[in-house]
């Protein structure tokens, strides 16, 4: 009997041995460098988008619960009302957005975040002069992978290092 105990204690730690060595060898490997690069790339898609007017590509880079987060307005949350309050937008202005610098890109699990620094030039379609709505803008994005392994903006905070009267 103490023979039957001692092999199924040595079996039950081989099993447990076995185990232990599948969970953390087979544990996926996180390359934080490409989630960087895929984080700076979803920032200049958000650029692409603008400067092309491509709304759909815009919109698309939200997750669908995203909260954004302008200045002088009410945080705008989930993308019906990020779509509400910027579908107007791109309807009725030619956006010029330059991103100067991406200061900043962390990852942190399946949450990343970037801090750039840009500027944003608006000019009406109808015809008007050029506006120059954030001569020196500043924005703080909140980004989450998502299921497939893509990254979606989760929250868009931004304003100007101009004060509102001198703009």
């Amino acid at each position: 009997m103490k023979k039957l105990i001692r092999l199924i204690t040595k079996i039950t730690w081989v099993v447990t041995l076995i185990l232990l060595f599948f969970t953390f060898s087979c544990k996926k490997e996180v390359d934080v460098e490409a989630d960087i690069t895929a984080i700076k790339e979803l920032g200049n898609q958000y650029a692409v988008a603008c400067n092309t007017r491509d709304f759909d590509l815009w919109i698309s880079l939200w997750a669908d619960d995203g909260v954004q987060m302008p200045p002088g307005t009410p945080a705008r949350i989930g993308k019906e009302q990020i779509r509400e309050g910027m579908k107007p937008l791109f309807d009725q202005m030619n956006l010029d957005i330059t991103i100067h610098s991406i200061d900043d890109v962390k990852v942190y699990g399946d949450f990343g975040l970037s801090r750039c620094t840009y500027t944003l030039k608006m000019t009406p379609k109808a015809g008007g002069e050029t506006i120059n709505a954030m001569p020196d803008g500043k924005a703080l994005t909140l980004f989450e992978r998502q299921s497939d392994g893509s990254w979606k903006v989760i929250y868009d905070c931004f304003n100007s290092n101009v004060p509102p009267n001198q703009e």
